[in-house]
């Protein structure tokens, strides 16, 4: 529907950047112990290393990018910069940068910042500004006397989250804003919407978006799925401005149990379907016509393949690519490693998002704005061909129309406006309130 737009835009890209699919390899090495009391002998493990590695979605293929490092990673995030052909990740209180050329560890620093935390997760890189961009824990604690040990002990009291950009260079973070978020995150993901310049985070059953500009709450959704239903594994798509997961359901059957003379619930099975959210309301529309039955690894990572519109992600030993258009698997193949290896976990691409520009200009555009509408424009047709109408019940001064490049190319008074003359491709319609307040949604032209 986006026509010849989106396909010179997936052409260019995929001449400027081969496509590359990294993640960190993981082996263990053990050594042989006889064990007396078995009276045989055993393996223990004795330490684990990692290393960058590559991975071809239509093969399974894992290959060895440069040497092993004995180190430890942390689950919580990672990222790929396109530009300078890098990927971190982070290790312990520490920020790791990976050249992906030569899989060598070109920086090691420690992570600090202007809080009392050494902690940055749940991070991602936004093509359209080069940033990278996540979260800040901060615990605090309460100092009580234990009677038992005869000691002050200090007990975790609260977590406040603040959101953040970091220098991989350094390990400094900078703080955006002042607002301090109580929505935990969760390993289900993130990402970021670089035309909007917007982050998504699950929250178990919230989604979250945060202003980049100003690390204030945007918006915060409620997870729109029938109950024991979890949506995860999310990647937003440049392709089509969607954001992905799968939308996971356990059912549960009512069982007696005797034992506790009561009845209980179990689970019966689970269904998998690919998915996607609206983040201005939390519903969710299956792509996936029925049970694929391939459920994601919240660590392996998933990742969206613009040229053939398709995503894939980890399911446990496999690679699974499941269709942007129909929902279905295109492919299930074994993930093979060599050297021993036997996981790739933290999966980012290369592909996605190559070269996107900020459409949504900076301004204050958040709920704790009181003068800033909570929902978007909402603009009908969508896609159009000669004419929109902007659904408002808001007094406005005028709107305007903006181009991908943040250009504005038309001007109207009116709720319907003719945009006939306009090229086809990506548009954002902004409305500009008497009070100055603004709110804006995107549409396509064909």
């Amino acid at each position: 529907m986006k026509g010849k737009f989106l396909i010179v835009a997936l052409f260019f890209t995929s001449i400027i950047a081969t496509a590359q699919n990294v993640g960190i390899v993981r082996k263990n090495y053990y050594s042989s112990v006889y064990d007396s009391a078995l009276m045989q002998t055993i393996d223990v493990l004795d330490s684990s290393t990692i290393r960058l590695g590559s991975v071809n979605p239509a093969t399974g293929v894992v290959s060895n990018v440069g040497a092993e490092y004995t180190m430890g990673i942390n689950l919580n995030g990672a990222a790929i910069n396109p530009y300078a052909n890098r990927y971190y990740i982070g290790s312990g209180t520490n920020f790791l940068t990976f050249d992906m050329g030569s899989g060598n560890i070109i920086s090691n620093v420690a992570v600090y910042g202007s809080l009392s935390s050494n902690s940055f997760q749940n991070f991602r890189f936004n093509q359209s500004d080069s940033t990278i961009y996540g979260m800040v824990p901060v615990n605090f604690y309460s100092s009580y006397f234990d009677s038992s040990v005869m000691s002050t002990i200090e007990v975790l009291d609260s977590t406040q989250i603040r959101f953040a950009s970091l220098n991989p260079n350094t390990g400094q973070y900078t703080v955006i804003g002042s607002t301090s978020f109580t929505d935990l995150y969760t390993l289900a993901g993130n990402s970021i919407d670089p035309y909007q310049m917007l982050y998504y985070y699950s929250a178990v059953d919230t989604l979250v978006g945060i202003d980049l500009y100003t690390g204030a709450k945007y918006s915060a959704v409620p997870i729109q799925l029938p109950s024991y239903g979890i949506f995860e594994n999310i990647a937003y798509s440049c392709a089509d401005t969607a954001i992905y997961g799968i939308s996971r359901f356990n059912y549960r059957s009512r069982v007696y149990d005797s034992l506790a003379m009561d009845s209980i619930d179990v689970y019966d099975s689970t269904t998998f379907r690919l998915s996607k959210i609206n983040p201005n309301t939390g519903a969710i529309t299956f792509v996936s016509p029925y049970n694929i039955a391939a459920g994601g690894n919240l660590t392996g990572g998933a990742f969206i393949d613009p040229n053939n519109m398709v995503y894939y992600f980890s399911n446990g030993n496999q690679i699974v690519g499941v269709s942007l258009t129909t929902g279905l698997i295109t492919s299930s193949v074994t993930k093979s490693f060599s050297g021993g290896a036997f996981a790739l976990d933290m999966m980012r691409s290369t592909q996605n998002c190559y070269d996107a520009t900020a459409i949504r200009i900076k301004f204050e555009t958040n709920l704790e704005d009181v003068n800033a509408p909570l929902n978007q424009v909402i603009v009908f047709p969508n896609p159009a061909q000669n004419s929109i109408e902007i659904k408002t019940e808001e007094s406005f001064s005028h709107i305007e129309i903006l181009d991908c490049k943040g250009s504005v190319v038309l001007i109207a008074n009116e709720k319907t406006i003719d945009i006939s003359l306009l090229p086809s491709g990506f548009y954002v319609a902004k409305q500009i309130a008497d009070n100055g307040a603004v709110v804006m949604g995107k549409f396509v032209k064909d």
